[in-house]
């Protein structure tokens, strides 16, 4: 019986492992991992990764898994019965945490969203779940206001905008949270019902 929960526990270990390694090569850049490559990052054989994965789709979708495991906590709103600058300052910094964990893994799965039902659901529902939260958070700033204005609130708090403000136009993590309280708070004064 022990050898077989020495085999399980290192076969759980080395899953793990393998799912990491492949978070590490999106965190080094490299976006589409062979195989091997994710097999030396993680210490183990080529032929290991194929026997925990059927193939890189299902080891993409268990990253995904994974990580949704870990960050949907930020998916949650804050307070609905706090003041709105609260609300708004709450919401964009849970997105900040959220895009700069997620962002390796992000850019990898844009990479195959067009050839990977998987992945494109993956990033659809997640789409879904933060307009959700902009709807739930805001929703006193919503109520009774044109649709345009949660359309206009999804795309600016979305990851593509935060993107452009790290990678493009080089802002700290810190600056792009400024810029975004600014552009909700504006956008939420200046629109009319």
């Amino acid at each position: 019986m022990t050898a077989v929960d020495g085999r399980v526990l290192r076969g759980e270990r080395n899953r793990e492992a393998i799912a990491e390694a492949m978070v590490a090569c999106y965190e080094a850049g490299i976006l589409r991992p062979s195989a091997a490559e994710v097999a030396r990052r993680a210490g183990v054989s080529a032929r290991s990764v194929h026997n925990h994965f059927a193939d890189m789709e299902a080891l993409i979708a268990e990253v995904a898994r994974r990580q949704w495991a870990r960050l949907a906590h930020l998916t949650d709103g804050p307070d609905p019965g706090a003041p709105a600058p609260e609300r708004v300052a709450g919401l964009v910094e849970r997105r900040a945490a959220l895009f700069e964990t997620a962002t390796p893994v992000r850019r990898a799965a844009l990479l195959s969203a067009h050839e990977s039902p998987t992945i494109a659901a993956n990033l659809a529902r997640l789409d879904r779940t933060l307009r959700r939260q902009i709807r739930r958070t805001l929703a006193p700033e919503l109520a009774g206001r044109r649709a345009d204005l949660l359309d206009a609130l999804d795309a600016l708090l979305s990851w593509d905008v935060w993107n452009r403000l790290r990678s493009a136009q080089g802002c700290s993590a810190a600056r792009a949270r400024r810029i975004l309280v600014v552009s909700v708070t504006t956008l939420l004064k200046g629109t009319s019902p």
